[in-house]
């Protein structure tokens, strides 16, 4: 097995994606609190991805030789223009102090400018760390409603795989 060659973060680069599939399922099994398989993203990506749709935006990011390492999936609001950052993974040999959340901010800044975002969202399961890189709590909170459940048999439908 050969090493896996860890570029500099300025090497890494980023292409809006229009087949899903090429990114690595090591990528989507790698996000925080899924709920769905990689075979599932897929194929709802896949169901909504259109070069002429501003609304569904796929990033790759991508090394030097063309692999991909990580991407982001945001949506924008058709309302509003609000961008809401999906999903957002990258492979962990560039999360190493931190460094991977500078190429998540040089999208973000290209995407709320190419679409004239005026807010932008993002959802995670760890709001320090996203302090400490320019985020700040907003005054809109994600709430979870639990006061409805799902039966066991249907909830096992959408646990990942």
């Amino acid at each position: 097995m050969t090493e896996k060659t860890i570029y500099p973060l300025e090497e890494l680069k980023y292409v809006r994606l229009l087949i899903p599939r090429l990114i690595p399922e090591y990528l989507i099994e790698h996000v925080k609190g899924r709920t769905f398989t990689p075979e599932q993203f897929y194929i709802y990506l896949e169901s909504i991805t259109d070069i002429s749709d501003n609304s569904s935006l796929l990033y790759a990011i991508y090394d030097p030789e063309n692999s991909i390492v990580g991407f982001m999936w945001a949506i924008i609001n058709q309302l509003d223009n609000t961008l809401f950052i999906n999903t957002f993974s990258m492979d962990k040999v560039y999360w190493k102090n931190g460094k991977a959340i500078n190429i998540a901010i040089d999208i973000l800044k290209t995407l709320v400018e190419r679409y004239n975002c005026p807010q932008t969202l993002w959802m995670t399961t760890n709001p320090k760390y996203y302090q400490k890189h320019g985020f700040k709590v907003s005054k809109n909170v994600a709430m979870e409603y639990v006061g409805v459940k799902l039966s066991d048999e249907i909830a096992s439908t959408f646990k990942r795989g």
